[in-house]
């Protein structure tokens, strides 16, 4: 499990992670760990000692405490280990020094700036490299609001790729634009020129990326802060095989688009 350091634009991330599990029956292991930061560059994975952690204790990391090249891609991940990993990996480590299923471990991923700041619970495990993703966007505000949407990947090998992500009215079917998404990267993408209004739910699809979305809203006095993550479709069934249920929506959606662009 790794947890995410996110840095946009002029926003920075910080990360609060505790070294205290969510309940008392998983992850009893009270052990010193070793918290590394791990960020991708070079076609590589890199990786260095930012601190050690108790059990009990908290720890923030902001990105002005990073340097600007392990931030390139908007993104880096903090990574417990039980020992000191080697400066360049082959692979993200997999070794599961906290699991949690109920509910999971997390900590909180953030967003700031001098006057705001905002954040969720934030855990990330590696997806597929060939996967899709779609997801409805309700999150769009109106009024003095800038709205982005923004696109977190990690994947298990090391490269910055860019996929395409295509944007739909989902009641029209309509095909808006096409935009670039990047493998393990946090991606940035301007929504307000597409002119949504009140009544639409736009539609984001990628046929080879899978991703994470979120909706973030800025106020054009940049005193408030929103981040909302959208989740998958399976999400919301409470019987059977998820995975399948995914792939059925998906698929559904994913063909009825064909056609329209």
């Amino acid at each position: 499990m790794f947890f995410p350091l996110l840095k946009i634009q002029d926003f920075d991330g910080f990360l609060d992670l505790t070294f205290q599990g969510p309940n008392n029956w998983e992850n009893r292991d009270k052990t010193q760990k070793i918290l590394h930061l791990i960020w991708s560059a070079d076609g590589q994975w890199n990786s260095k000692v930012i601190e050690t952690i108790n059990y009990g204790q908290g720890f923030r990391l902001m990105t002005d405490e990073v340097g600007q090249d392990q931030m390139q891609n908007g993104l880096a991940f903090v990574y417990p280990s039980n020992v000191q990993l080697p400066a360049i990996l082959k692979a993200l480590p997999s070794e599961p020094t906290w699991v949690g299923d109920v509910p999971a471990w997390r900590a909180t991923a953030g967003l700031m700036n001098k006057h705001a700041q905002v954040s969720y619970q934030a855990e990330v495990d590696p997806l597929p490299n060939k996967a899709s993703m779609l997801t409805f966007h309700p999150f769009i505000q109106f009024g003095d609001v800038i709205n982005y949407l923004l696109v977190l990947n990690l994947r298990k090998d090391p490269l910055v790729e860019t996929s395409t992500l295509e944007i739909y009215n989902s009641y029209t079917k309509e095909f808006i634009d096409s935009t670039s998404i990047k493998s393990n990267s946090l991606t940035l993408i301007p929504l307000d020129k597409y002119g949504f209004k009140p009544t639409d739910l736009p539609l984001f699809v990628s046929n080879n990326l899978a991703g994470i979305p979120f909706g973030f809203g800025v106020h054009k006095s940049g005193k408030m802060l929103s981040l909302e993550h959208t989740h998958p479709p399976a999400s919301f069934a409470l019987f059977g095989d998820r995975r399948k249920v995914q792939s059925q929506i998906k698929s559904s959606w994913m063909s009825s688009l064909g056609g329209t662009k």
